[in-house]
């Protein structure tokens, strides 16, 4: 009797989280006919505080391929105060907003072999909610919210629980996550959850300051972004970053932010009474408005996408009309109330993290912001796992035969680097970008857009299980008996190899010594990322010169050396481009007119303001950092938070 009385109970429970989550289904959105929104969806409020009226916002999109298992990602923007809906909307979403607010479903979006929870956090951010006295203060507080946001979403949605799960994010999400996945392992060791964690991804993170800031100075060496006349303000500015980190490493320094105005201040042109700057999220885009703080309005599809999600009508569909005052890209009050002065940066918590789980790096190389050497002066520097720095050699990444970044795997750490790609990788790389997700949860098949990928030469595979000791893959029995005639076959095939390597070798020094005598040396013409492969015989199996550069800078730097002997051995890792003020005498005329008629107003760092705040609400790293703001220079341009909006 009681136990059909348990099973009522249990059935009822079941029911009732049933007919909850049903009350965040999505069964319709503006633009778009609902005979073509064939994507099953959820989204709407969860309440974390009600004394602070604190709601998390989602927006989940279920997977629309079978795996086996199941994968759940959860994918946080940063900022911080930035929120997931560029995410949705911008990168690996399936939406696109036209002009005419009309809605496309894109190919690329990472919900084809993975349910994908697009979430605003902390409270306050984007769709998200709280009261004034109820922002995140610490990096404590914030991770407290997201394990009961956890907690609150699985209740709602048991079938997800047991999931392969991965976070996933970008730019300050670059320490979100490692927290995050800290706290979960902790409450699965203890007993107290049981979180299917199978891993973490961070794209152009913000994780290790101490080496991003170094990062700053020679990333925009190896560029070509500081002109010659501010080569010494840019080298004390690190000089000073140097002296503080010194003192005290945290999360965000003040004085090191100096590094990247610096920086940016150089590369500031006008024309016609209007300034101009580079993207310091892509450098290769070089027009863009001083104004409008050198990239805070890209992507420019911002626009469109803010209007969109500002209408009623998609407040509605996607039950969030407790949110008032409407959506905002960047919330300044989040980052403003956030101090981390107290909170250790993220990359120390890696170690740890990968002993349990595997982590997945990525980084598009025209970001300047959260650039790519930062992110290899961290792996260089960090000992994990029983070793320091990669021991794996790092291998060619092919889609359809075409070279599109590089891999590097080692002891539960993957580290992908993505030709031109910037801050925002899938914004720009949306294939590639699905291609290396699908490779970290072994899915996909090494398909994407129905073209195939592979790594090296084809033999080196990614994902699957985080890695184990050596020796523990039992020997297949088949192999053991293999085809003796097997090896005659290869035997007289690699005979055939060598006489025609012999008869090639002998041929070209014939020609050598026949063009010596004839005083003619043929040029190398085969390159790769603008730098020579080598020519003649050699020329046919290299495979392109690799970077001299040194994947870490030293830990314990004397700052008593000069900076260019400390950055003499790190040229360029991509062929430098000059960047001077000519280049803007090339832009079109029409260009050039649809650029004088913009207005040079100064704006805020944040791509747009929330009504009601002030400019302060908008400072930048000053409002969060250690505390000390004595050494910061007066800002020569908009006010601005050093760290990508998202």
């Amino acid at each position: 009797m009681w136990k059909r009385a348990l099973f009522a109970l249990a059935s009822a429970v079941t029911l009732v989280s049933a007919q909850k989550a049903e009350d965040y289904k999505v069964t319709h959105l503006p633009g778009i006919d609902s005979a073509d929104l064939t994507l099953s969806q959820y989204a709407g409020h969860i309440e974390l505080d009600p004394r602070t009226h604190g709601n998390m916002f989602f927006w989940m999109i279920e997977q629309t391929h079978e795996t086996n298992p199941e994968k759940l990602i959860i994918w946080l923007n940063g900022g911080p105060g930035c929120s997931s809906m560029d995410g949705l909307f911008l990168e690996n979403g399936p939406y696109r907003v036209n002009p005419d607010l009309s809605l496309n479903i894109t190919a690329g979006g990472w919900q084809d072999h993975a349910t994908i929870v697009f979430l605003d956090q902390p409270v306050g951010t984007g769709l998200s909610f709280v009261d004034s006295d109820g922002y995140m203060k610490n990096m404590k507080e914030v991770t407290d919210d997201f394990a009961l946001f956890l907690d609150k979403f699985f209740e709602l949605f048991p079938n997800l629980q047991q999931r392969d799960l991965y976070l996933a994010g970008e730019s300050f999400a670059g320490t979100y996550i490692p927290y995050f996945a800290k706290r979960m392992l902790e409450l699965n060791n203890k007993g107290d959850r049981n979180f299917n964690l199978q891993g973490i991804a961070i794209g152009n993170g913000w994780i290790a300051p101490r080496h991003q800031y170094e990062a700053y100075y020679d990333f925009a060496v190896a560029k070509n972004l500081i002109p010659e006349r501010r080569k010494k303000l840019a080298e004390s500015a690190i000089a000073k970053c140097r002296e503080n980190l010194a003192k005290k490493e945290a999360i965000s320094i003040g004085q090191c932010e100096e590094v990247l105005d610096v920086i940016m201040q150089g590369t500031v042109y006008e024309e016609d009474n209007v300034k101009y700057c580079i993207n310091e999220y892509d450098i290769r885009i070089t027009d863009e408005l001083y104004s409008e703080g050198c990239g805070m309005a890209w992507p420019h599809e911002l626009d469109q996408v803010t209007t969109y999600l500002r209408t009623d009508e998609l407040v509605a569909a996607v039950h969030a009309q407790e949110k008032n005052g409407g959506w905002y890209e960047c919330t300044g009050r989040v980052s403003s109330h956030l101090d981390t002065s107290s909170d250790e940066p993220a990359y120390n918590l890696l170690p740890e993290i990968l002993k349990e789980t595997r982590v997945l790096l990525f980084s598009g190389d025209q970001d300047l912001i959260c650039n790519v050497y930062g992110t290899e002066y961290l792996i260089g520097n960090m000992t994990w796992n029983g070793e320091k720095g990669f021991q794996a050699e790092t291998v060619d990444w092919y889609i359809d035969d075409k070279i599109v970044g590089t891999y590097t795997e080692d002891r539960n750490l993957t580290f992908a680097v993505v030709m031109n790609g910037s801050h925002m990788l899938p914004y720009d790389k949306p294939f590639e970008s699905l291609d290396m997700i699908n490779r970290f949860m072994g899915v996909g098949d090494n398909k994407v857009n129905g073209k195939i990928s592979r790594l090296g030469d084809g033999s080196v595979e990614a994902g699957g299980e985080p890695q184990k000791p050596d020796g523990s893959a039992e020997s297949d029995t088949d192999e053991e008996s293999t085809d003796w005639s097997q090896y005659y076959s290869w035997g007289t095939s690699a005979l055939i190899v060598v006489i025609l390597f012999a008869a090639i070798a002998g041929y070209c020094w014939y020609k050598s010594k026949k063009q010596a005598r004839e005083g003619y040396t043929r040029p190398s013409s085969a390159t790769r990322d603008g730098e020579p492969m080598g020519g003649g015989f050699l020329g046919l199996f290299a495979k392109g010169k690799r970077s001299n550069r040194p994947k870490l800078r030293l830990d314990d730097q004397d700052d008593t050396n000069e900076l260019d002997e400390l950055v003499i051995e790190t040229p360029t890792l991509f062929a430098a481009e000059e960047y001077s003020d000519d280049d803007h005498q090339r832009r079109s005329g029409e260009n050039a007119a649809a650029k004088s008629s913009k207005k040079d107003t100064p704006t805020t760092r944040f791509a747009i303001a929330e009504e009601g705040e002030s400019d302060d609400d908008f400072e930048d790293f000053a409002d969060w950092d250690d505390g000390d703001n004595s050494t910061l220079i007066e800002p020569k341009k908009p006010s601005k938070s050093n760290l990508k909006k998202d």
